[in-house]
C-alpha cells in the first residue's frame, strides 16, 4: 500500500503542468538538460519510501521499479532525519510543505543530501524552483484532506 510521500509524488507528476508553466524561462532551459536522465528520491521513514523517476519529453516520470542501468549513472537523492529533531525524512518532507521548516535549514541541517553528475541550478533558480514544487505539493496536501 502506497504511503503518503508516495501518493502526494504521483498526485504532483499528475500535476506538473502547473509547476513547469511557472517556471522561468532560464529554470526550463536548465530542467530541457536532463532529459532522458534516471533518479532514485529515498525518503525514509514510514510514509517514505525509495521513488525512480525519469525524466522524458520535458516531465518527471515516475517509475515502478529501478531502471536497468547502471547504478553508478543514477542521480541519487536521500531525505532524512537527524534521530534528533526528525525520525525520517517523512516528518521532514511534510514539515517543509507544511511551512514549519524552510527549504534553507533543510540545506544547512543537511537533512537532504545528494550525488549527482552535475549541478544543474544556482542557489536562486534552485530556490525558485523548490518554492514552486512546495506550492503545488501544497495544492496536493489540501486536495488530500478534502477528500
Amino acid at each position: 500500500m502506497p504511503g503518503l510521500i508516495e501518493n502526494m509524488l504521483y498526485r504532483f507528476t499528475a500535476r506538473q503542468d502547473s509547476f513547469f508553466a511557472k517556471l522561468t524561462k532560464e529554470g526550463k532551459k536548465k530542467f530541457a538538460e536532463l532529459e532522458n536522465k534516471y533518479a532514485m528520491l529515498t525518503i525514509t521513514g514510514d510514509e517514505g519510501g525509495v521513488f525512480y523517476i525519469k525524466y522524458k519529453g520535458g516531465r518527471f516520470e515516475p517509475l515502478k521499479e529501478k531502471p536497468d542501468i547502471p547504478y553508478d549513472d543514477l542521480d541519487k537523492f536521500l531525505l532524512d532525519g537527524d534521530m534528533l529533531n526528525y525520525d525520517g525524512g517523512d516528518e521532514v518532507f511534510l514539515d517543509v510543505v507544511d511551512g514549519d521548516l524552510s527549504p534553507r535549514e533543510v540545506l544547512s541541517h543537511k537533512y537532504l543530501r545528494s550525488n549527482t553528475d552535475k549541478n544543474i541550478y544556482d542557489t536562486e533558480e534552485f530556490a525558485s524552483a523548490f518554492e514552486l514544487f512546495l506550492e503545488e505539493m501544497r495544492l496536493v496536501l489540501r486536495g488530500r484532506k478534502e477528500l
